[in-house]
C-alpha cells in the first residue's frame, strides 16, 4: 500500500484523485495539502469533498512535516505551489507526480531540476488516451513532413480554465514543431483580421473556452484533397486521476530521473 499525499487537494483534480484513492486498496491517503493561506486549513478534508468516512483528515499547509507521512505525492496545483513542493520532495527523497500546467519557461526548467534528486513524473495530461495521441501525433508529423500537409491545433475546455493554450496543446505544439521543423515565430495563437495567405511553415493554435467541457484536443493535418484528424475527447476527470495514480505506482522503487506517461504506457 502506498501512503499518498495530494497537493492541491481541494482543486477539481485533487478531489477526483482523492475519491479514487480512498476507494482503492492500493493507497492510504495520509495528507491533503493546500497553500498556507487557504481558508479551509484545519477542516476535515473528507467532509469538504463529500465523503462520509469515520476517520478525519485535516487539510494541512504544504510542509516537510506533512510530507514525511507519505511515500509519494500527486500534485495538481499552481506553478508557484508546485515549485515549493518539488523542493520539499527533493529534500525528503519523495517520488512526485505532477500535472500542474501554466509554468513560465524559467519556472519549468527549475521544476524539472529536482529530477536529479528524485523520480519525477511530469505530464501536462495524465490520460492514457492523450499520451497515445502524443505518440500518434509524433508519428504522423514525421511521416507527413515535406509532403504538403499543413498542421493545426484546436483545444476546448471549460470556462473556468485559467491558462490558454492548455498544457496538453502546448505539448502537441512542441511535438509538431520538432517533427515538422516549424519555427516558433510562425506559431499563430488564433487569427484575426486580414492575415493574408497561410505561410507554409505556419502552425495555428486555437483555444475555445465555455461550459463544462472536460477537455478536447484535435490535431489537423490538412493536405490537398484529404485531411487527417487525430482527436481525443475527455468526458470525465477520472481519466486524469486514474492516470496519476498509475503514475505514482509506476514511480515506486524507480531511480531519480524525469519520467512521463509515455514510460507508464511502455512507449519509452
Amino acid at each position: 500500500m502506498i501512503r499518498l499525499a495530494i497537493h492541491g487537494a481541494l482543486g477539481r483534480m485533487g478531489q477526483t484523485v482523492a475519491h479514487l484513492a480512498v476507494s482503492s486498496q492500493d493507497f492510504l491517503l495520509t495528507a491533503a495539502l493546500e497553500r498556507e493561506d487557504h481558508p479551509e486549513l484545519g477542516q476535515n478534508y473528507y467532509s469538504l469533498i463529500g465523503m462520509k468516512l469515520p476517520q478525519e483528515l485535516p487539510i494541512e499547509k504544504t510542509s516537510l512535516a506533512a510530507l514525511e507521512k507519505a511515500d509519494g505525492v500527486i500534485d495538481f496545483s499552481s506553478p508557484q505551489g508546485a515549485l515549493q513542493l518539488a523542493q520539499l520532495c527533493a529534500h525528503l527523497g519523495l517520488p512526485l507526480v505532477s500535472g500542474t500546467t501554466g509554468f513560465r519557461e524559467e519556472e519549468y526548467q527549475e521544476f524539472l531540476k529536482v529530477s536529479e534528486k528524485i523520480p519525477l513524473l511530469y505530464s501536462t495530461n495524465m490520460s492514457l488516451g492523450v499520451n497515445l495521441l502524443f505518440a500518434l501525433t509524433k508519428m504522423a508529423a514525421r511521416l507527413l513532413k515535406d509532403k504538403n500537409f499543413d498542421a493545426e491545433l484546436m483545444e476546448i475546455h471549460h470556462g473556468k480554465k485559467k491558462d490558454a493554450p492548455s498544457g496538453t496543446a502546448k505539448t502537441l505544439e512542441a511535438i509538431l514543431r520538432q517533427e515538422m521543423s516549424l519555427p516558433s515565430h510562425l506559431v499563430v495563437y488564433g487569427r484575426q483580421g486580414l492575415v493574408g495567405e497561410r505561410r507554409r511553415e505556419e502552425l495555428g493554435v486555437l483555444s475555445i473556452r465555455g461550459g463544462d467541457v472536460v477537455g478536447e484536443h484535435t490535431v489537423y493535418f490538412l493536405g490537398h484533397g484529404e485531411r487527417l484528424e487525430l482527436k481525443h475527447l475527455a468526458t470525465s476527470r477520472e481519466i486524469f486521476a486514474r492516470g496519476a495514480l498509475m503514475a505514482i505506482k509506476y514511480l515506486r522503487g524507480k531511480n531519480p530521473g524525469l519520467y512521463t506517461m509515455q514510460h507508464v504506457l511502455g512507449i519509452e
